[in-house]
């Protein structure tokens, strides 16, 4: 019952907070709601580690250590996510009445989008049905559009409605894919079902060549897609861009992570049995690392350097994901954990910073702004720091494990292409650090009346940095999780 309960008190919250009256009522209901579930995931997740894999609804769900360290992912990040929109939504607070009234209109649909949408996001990494994978990975888009949307302005409306469209192509591809494998299958499996994914490992030598990679190529796009990965990343600024910034830190921090639970579960099966799909991942992780740091390093705009930054380290998981074997896939999952710590964290401060200078979102209108917002400015240097792979924070052992995992498989080229854009990323972080927070600021912006943001989303902000020194300095804390979750 537990995998259960994990997924539907998500939505019984959403049922709640709909029925629910008063803002502030609201807001707290989410936060002891929310901190619930994320006490469900670690229950279920001491389990795996104590018991082994949790089937449930005849092996349709299955909790084993992927889908345990996701749920818990998935959960923290929701838990800091509703303690920072409390003091946030409806967000930059413009001057216009009006309109500051709409949006505070559209909060509570903002609230339980946010709920459904994590439901979605435990059902993609619990289920063991190759079709409902697909069929849970659109629901999250579907889920999170209108967030995406929610400021209801012409460039949130461009973002979503491209968000919307890009990924619902994109992921038919996988639709495909999904299907192929399915037939592929289903003749060698005689009563077992061809649609459980844990089944498919049973009879992968059997699969016709041509027809698995066909598939996986058409589920490497669909899932790509989803996850950011370049070139598959046109929707990714936008998006994240446009998007409130709880949304955003969502997006970046587990959101784009999901579907590479997809990429493992299918390549765990059958990248050892086809090694030049393990190629084709590494080579394109490679391509995603420089794509999104070379667009990141151009970008003024501070929300939308974080989101071709987050492109880039995409690339790093689907490097180590690459390298394939026991190490690979640890390092990888490591590195989600770490850039979903990191990136939430990146995109917190970015929102409190355009939160308390009524939304100014461009990098070079900022400045000075180190002794307005102290907590934001050690925060987001703490963040920088880990994204660049800078000891004690979690980003370096993430990174250590990516570049072991790319030495041991003796992949060279890749190993030296991810520590010089480690170094490009320390540049351009650095940078907007020295930006927004150290220089003088410039004559427009009236940093007088710049003061820190409200506690609540203070207190979000140090729960991420506080965990990702955690993960920076024991690492070892993860370890029985992280095993599992590589197929130890």
């Amino acid at each position: 019952m537990l995998p259960i309960a994990v997924l539907a008190l998500p939505l019984l919250t959403a049922l709640a907070l709909w029925a629910t009256r008063g803002a502030q009522l609201r807001a707290w209901l989410w936060v002891a709601a929310s901190g619930v579930s994320l006490a469900l995931a670690g229950a279920q997740a001491a389990r795996v580690v104590a018991a082994g894999p949790i089937p449930a609804l005849g092996g349709e769900l299955l909790v084993d250590g992927l889908a345990a360290v996701m749920a818990l992912l998935i959960g923290f990040l929701a838990f800091a996510c509703s303690v920072y929109s409390a003091g946030y939504l409806p967000g930059v607070h413009p001057r216009e009445a009006e309109r500051q009234a709409m949006l505070e209109r559209r909060t509570p649909m903002f609230q339980v989008l946010f709920c459904v949408l994590q439901a979605t996001l435990l059902w993609v990494v619990m289920t063991n049905n190759i079709v409902l994978l697909w069929v849970a990975l659109e629901a999250t888009t579907l889920a999170s559009a209108l967030l995406v949307s929610f400021y209801w302005d012409g460039r949130a409306l461009e973002a979503g409605y491209k968000y919307l469209l890009l990924l619902t192509v994109g992921i038919t591809a996988a639709f495909f894919g999904c299907v192929l494998l399915y037939s592929a299958a289903a003749p060698h499996l005689g009563s077992g079902s061809a649609l459980l994914i844990s089944n498919l490992g049973c009879v992968a030598g059997k699969l016709p060549s041509n027809i698995v990679v066909l598939a996986t190529v058409l589920l490497l796009i669909g899932f790509g897609t989803k996850a950011g990965l370049a070139p598959f990343h046109p929707w990714v600024a936008d998006a994240y861009a446009e998007s409130p910034a709880v949304m955003s830190a969502f997006l970046g921090g587990v959101i784009s992570k999901v579907p590479f639970v997809g990429i493992i579960r299918i390549w765990r099966v059958l990248g050892p049995l086809h090694p030049e799909l393990n190629t084709v991942l590494l080579w394109l992780g490679v391509f995603t690392i420089v794509v999104g740091g070379l667009l990141a390093l151009a970008q003024d705009e501070l929300k939308r350097m974080h989101a071709y930054s987050s492109v880039a380290q995409y690339g790093y998981v689907a490097v180590a994901l690459g390298t394939g074997g026991y190490l690979g896939y640890y390092a990888a999952v490591l590195f989600m954990v770490s850039h979903a710590l990191t990136k939430g964290l990146l995109f917190f401060t970015a929102g409190s910073v355009v939160y308390a200078t009524r939304g100014v979102r461009s990098m070079s209108e900022l400045g000075g702004l180190g002794k307005r917002l102290p907590v934001t400015a050690a925060c987001s240097l703490a963040g920088a720091l880990s994204l660049a792979g800078v000891p004690p924070f979690s980003g370096f052992v993430a990174k250590a494990g990516v570049i072991l995992a790319a030495a041991t498989a003796h992949q060279w080229v890749p190993l030296g292409i991810a520590v010089a854009m480690s170094l490009v990323t320390l540049a351009y972080m650095i940078a907007m650090s020295q930006q927004v927070f150290r220089r003088s600021p410039p004559a427009a912006l009236q940093v007088e009346q710049v003061h820190e943001v409200p506690a609540t989303m203070r207190v979000a902000m140090l729960m991420l940095a506080g965990a990702m020194l955690l993960v920076g300095l024991l690492p070892q804390l993860l370890d029985p999780l992280l095993h599992l979750a590589a197929g130890g």
